[in-house]
């Protein structure tokens, strides 16, 4: 019990540590980075939640973004009950930004946790299962997630999956079984990505099982394919009442797949065809597993210059892979001690042995000294041992194969094209195509084979002191690798520009613009903004929808005729942000800022300065370029049909 604890408050520690100053800021504040808006929609949804709850709207349908026509959420992509009930419940009793962080933290907290569970079940040592837990939980891609993808931090339920799926092999206990039915339905409940990862795991184990000592069974021992069967049987039965128990959260993925997939053309808006080049582009390169993140206060700027290179890729979110040389080394070890064992086993034998006992210390038997058996005629040890031959084995082949599933469709050597899993995949599921995010299951496998390395390597000394020394050493290296400030990652998102808090006292039912106008892809931003002003917005409306298809000839603000489909839409007021038009190196958007003015039916009322971050070494929402606020006083004018 006090060992629990102790390991619950350390990753906790940790948590906070690593993700500093966020817990100190948790209600003000996220986590987040420079290069991406995408935090801002989950915070507005968590506002609409609530704002919905209060105001006895509707959950499914909102008219606060695309007016008049509103907005259908929930109906035509995945989405998973459990994450909307969780969502639900959190925006009504908290706020927006205290709905995200809990989500953020508590992910790195369990992906600690069911680390530690997988790699101590294995390894029966609780330096290495820490070591694990530490190398996963708190790798670069969980923070980059963080900063970006709030769905993509839920990867804890691949390591619960896989403990669930390894219990259920050495003991099918209605305890087991029910535990991994759980774990599957954790798995497939919040992100498309983590459930793809997880399945393909699962499957990976399914395989490995099949196929180890596959000769032995075949020509020695066939009834040892039964115990696999059985095991088969069970894996594909708890899987299929877990699909059956979330099969509604499923309906707008099979009758969309079909819908889109074949029937429209591939493009990135496209939810269920995605185009097959974003394959190359959004595949793990080189150098994304051997470099240390940008973030990296020491390291960062020497990566940089890679990025954008073939050798590292064009994401610093989406190639943002790096193992670490620490884990790297130890998981090395532990393939090494694998293979040595490997070579001995293949020896010939002598008659009617059944076992070969090899001494991982190497040296005499010592009380205590941990031994790996190898059975070469029976099933594997029975429940409650650990068979490390196998399990090491497994890691391995799941590191080589999630390696392969970040790769390119293919490779091209000498004219001579290797095809890669992506290429095969994309035929299944031509709605994925970021398969450099396998990064987080070759993550896994590597910190779990680190563990191992760690157990070898601490056998090799008597001190338990020593022990301790080299673990808490082989952390501090591991945690410095990944650390990721200062400058600290995060952002002021309780302060609004002030264009907005004017906005807040204007009379309530009013609708605005804001302009430049989001007609290709929403603008998060604006989303977000709405969080303060509480007035509802023709903005946010999803291509391939009417409303989308109306705002499209409201692009160009200079138009008169823009002006009165306004007015019909029912807008008051326009925002103007000055920067989003004179950042940019299209001539046309700096020259139609110009001509705003010019409008006849707009009347300039307002105008904001611009305005900058509280502090100068943090981020914020509050920091923007000069505002302009105009009334909409054209006559309505209908937009064509």
């Amino acid at each position: 019990m006090r060992r629990g604890t102790f390991i619950i408050i350390l990753f906790a520690f940790l948590v906070c540590l690593t993700t500093f100053p966020l817990i100190l800021k948790i209600g003000t504040h996220i986590p987040g980075f420079f290069s991406t808006d995408e935090p801002y929609g989950a915070l507005w949804d968590s506002w609409r939640i609530s704002n919905s709850f209060d105001n006895g709207l509707g959950f499914k349908h909102s008219d606060f973004i695309a007016y008049p026509f509103g907005y259908d959420l929930y109906v035509s992509a995945f989405f998973s009950f459990l994450w909307i009930g969780i969502t639900y419940v959190l925006s009504i009793i908290t706020t927006p930004v205290l709905t995200y962080n809990l989500q953020v933290l508590t992910n790195l907290f369990l992906s600690a946790v069911f680390t530690y569970l997988l790699v101590f079940k294995l390894t029966k040592n609780r330096f290495s299962a820490i070591f694990s837990g530490v190398i996963f939980a708190f790798c670069p891609y969980q923070f980059v997630r963080g900063w970006q993808h709030l769905g993509l931090t839920y990867n804890q339920w691949i390591p619960l999956a896989l403990f669930a799926a390894i219990s259920l092999r050495e003991a099918g206990t209605l305890r087991v079984k029910i535990l991994f039915l759980i774990s599957l339905l954790l798995a497939l409940s919040f992100d498309f990505s983590v459930m793809y990862f997880t399945a393909v795991t699962v499957s990976l184990l399914i395989i490995y099982t099949l196929i180890y000592k596959w000769r032995i069974k075949l020509f020695r021992n066939r009834l040892l394919f039964r115990d696999d069967w059985v095991y088969l049987k069970k894996i594909v039965v708890l899987s299929a009442l877990a699909f059956v128990i979330l099969m509604p959260q499923f309906f707008p993925i099979i009758k969309n797949v079909f819908k889109l997939s074949s029937s429209t053309q591939a493009q990135a808006i496209n939810a269920y065809h995605r185009p097959f080049e974003d394959l190359f582009e959004q595949s793990a390169k080189p150098l994304s597993y051997l470099l240390p993140s940008t973030a990296h206060p020491l390291f960062g700027k020497f990566t940089e210059q890679y990025v954008g290179t073939q050798a590292y890729g064009v994401s610093f979110t989406e190639h943002t892979l790096y193992l670490g040389w620490v884990p790297l080394i130890l998981a090395f070890v532990a393939f090494r001690r694998w293979r040595k064992g490997k070579k001995l086993r293949d020896s010939p034998q002598k008659a009617g042995a059944v076992k070969e006992e090899i001494n991982l210390r190497d040296s005499p038997q010592r009380a205590g000294t941990v031994k790996l058996e190898i059975n070469l005629r029976d099933s594997p040890p029975k429940a409650g041992t650990v068979p490390m031959d196998f399990y090491i084995g497994f890691f391995v082949f799941l590191a080589i194969t999630t390696w392969l599933f970040s790769q390119p469709p293919w490779w091209n050597l000498f004219g001579f094209k290797i095809y890669l899993p992506s290429f095969f995949m994309y035929k299944i599921l031509p709605m994925y195509r970021a398969y450099c995010r396998f990064g987080i299951v070759l993550m896994l496998a590597i910190a779990v084979l680190a563990g191992f390395g760690l157990k070898f390597v601490l056998e090799k000394r008597k001190n338990r002191t020593a022990k301790a020394g080299m673990f808490i050493l082989l952390c501090a290296l591991v945690l410095f690798e990944f650390w990721n400030y200062p400058p600290f990652k995060v952002i002021e998102v309780s302060k609004f520009p002030a264009a907005y808090n004017w906005l807040r006292e204007e009379p309530a039912g009013i609708v605005i613009a804001e302009y430049p106008l989001d007609a290709r892809d929403q603008n998060e931003f604006y989303k977000y903004y709405q969080v303060r002003h509480n007035k509802k917005m023709i903005n946010g409306s999803i291509r391939g929808t009417y409303a989308n298809k109306v705002i499209q000839e409201a692009i160009q603000l200079s138009d008169l005729r823009t002006a009165g489909i306004l007015k019909w839409l029912g807008v008051r007021y326009v925002l103007v942000h000055q920067d989003r038009y004179l950042n940019t190196e299209l001539i046309e958007l700096k020259e139609e800022l110009s001509k705003i003015n010019k409008n006849h039916g707009l009347k300039l009322i307002k105008s904001f300065p611009a305005e900058q971050c509280p502090k100068e070494d943090e981020m914020c929402i509050q920091k923007t370029g000069p505002i302009d606020v105009y009334e909409v006083v054209a006559e309505p004018l209908k937009p064509k049909e």
